[in-house]
């Protein structure tokens, strides 16, 4: 009977269920010249120093695809972290040398700095973190190499590796977690590569293999995974 009241209170929408909220963002981006959208998802009681995690689809996809998967909202308001969400289509996360009109390095740092002044945040690199799936978690372990005064660390979930990475040195300090699945063959290699030459190097770093290959099957049952790792690194 409780229930089926509680159940008819939420329908009547006396009150709300316990959820964050989400807004479209669209952007002329001089980054990469034309249209930009990004998702952002947030606690409804977020403030100026409410931590936040940029998430990169990956690989032809869009910045729908990551709210595809999971339930972001949910995540934000769960978590009193913002997570904004962004997508660099059909390319990788590095600027192309050839084509200024394909310069998604410069194109996510443009979202960082657009998102937090839309938002009205005053953050550091210490409540900031940087998560991507595919493409996308190739794309984050480079850009915290790239640019390690903007982030805590990264999180890579089947993350591709990106040969441009060579700032190694750039990662001291730094947390970062990459999962992948064994059934994952192609990037399960890279990733085998990457975690050995992170271990040459002297990175730190946390790598897991799991039951699994690439798709949202694995990514949603590990992004949770992903997500308290760099909570833990950015909510204090």
């Amino acid at each position: 009977m409780l229930a089926t009241m509680l159940l008819s209170l939420v329908t009547c929408g006396l009150f709300d269920p316990d959820t964050g909220e989400s807004d479209t963002y669209t952007f002329i981006s001089s980054s990469i010249r034309h249209l930009s959208t990004v998702l952002i998802y947030y606690p409804e009681d977020y403030t100026t120093s409410t931590p936040v995690i940029y998430l990169l689809n990956g690989w032809g996809t869009d910045a729908y695809n990551w709210g595809s998967g999971m339930d972001l909202a949910q995540e934000a308001f769960d978590r009193d972290i913002i997570f904004v969400s962004m997508s660099a289509g059909e390319n990788t996360y590095a600027n192309d040398p050839n084509n200024s009109n394909e310069s998604y390095e410069d194109y996510v740092l443009e979202v960082i700095s657009k998102v937090e002044n839309k938002y009205d945040l005053d953050i550091d690199s210490t409540r900031r973190a940087i998560c991507g799936i595919s493409n996308g978690g190739g794309g984050a372990v480079f850009l915290l190499s790239e640019h390690p005064s903007l982030f805590s660390g990264c999180g890579s979930l089947s993350g591709t590796h990106y040969t441009q990475m060579e700032q190694f040195t750039n990662f001291a300090g730094k947390g970062i977690r990459i999962d992948v699945g064994t059934e994952d063959d192609e990037v399960l290699s890279e990733l085998r590569w990457q975690h050995n030459k992170f271990n040459e190097e002297g990175v730190e770093h946390e790598y897991f293999e799991h039951p699994g290959a690439h798709n949202w099957t694995f990514w949603k049952k590990y992004a949770p995974k992903q997500f308290d790792f760099l909570e833990n690194l950015i909510s204090h």
